[in-house]
């Protein structure tokens, strides 16, 4: 099973091959990725412009009142009997051991749109200054 650092290093790498094919750079080129982000003069971003859109969308779903089928999908609670094996991991759960915050206060903040959009924006650049340190 893929974990969830290993899925994150997948993105990171397509987003550098995608890079290196913007530059036309050959795959037996010996060319490190630092140096094709440094020609290009950019950082990796494709990561958090992901989870901010996962976290967005989370926000949106458990906001709309006119249908329960999206904060069912979101929350993971389906009929029904599942695999054998580990439960799957659902989108709220993810973000509740990345983000440190329970269930309830994912739902109680997300009510509040502006509040969540903040706090969006909070861990975009929360994680931009953590990447760009990790970077040096």
């Amino acid at each position: 099973m893929v974990s969830e650092k290993d899925d994150d290093k997948r993105i990171e790498a397509a987003e550098v091959w995608f890079y290196r094919r913007i530059l036309r750079v050959k795959w037996t080129d010996k060319r490190t990725n630092e140096s094709v982000l440094k020609e290009l003069k950019t950082e990796r971003t494709l990561l958090n412009l992901i989870n901010s859109r996962k976290l967005k969308y989370v926000g949106h779903a458990l906001r709309n009142h006119r249908t329960s089928l999206m904060k069912t999908v979101c929350e993971g609670r389906l009929d029904g009997r599942r695999r054998k094996g580990r439960p799957p991991r659902s989108l709220l759960t993810n973000f509740t051991t990345a983000y440190g915050l329970s269930l309830h206060q994912i739902v109680q903040k997300s009510q509040d749109r502006a509040g969540w959009q903040q706090r969006v924006r909070s861990s975009i650049a929360t994680a931009d200054t953590a990447s760009s340190d990790a970077d040096r």
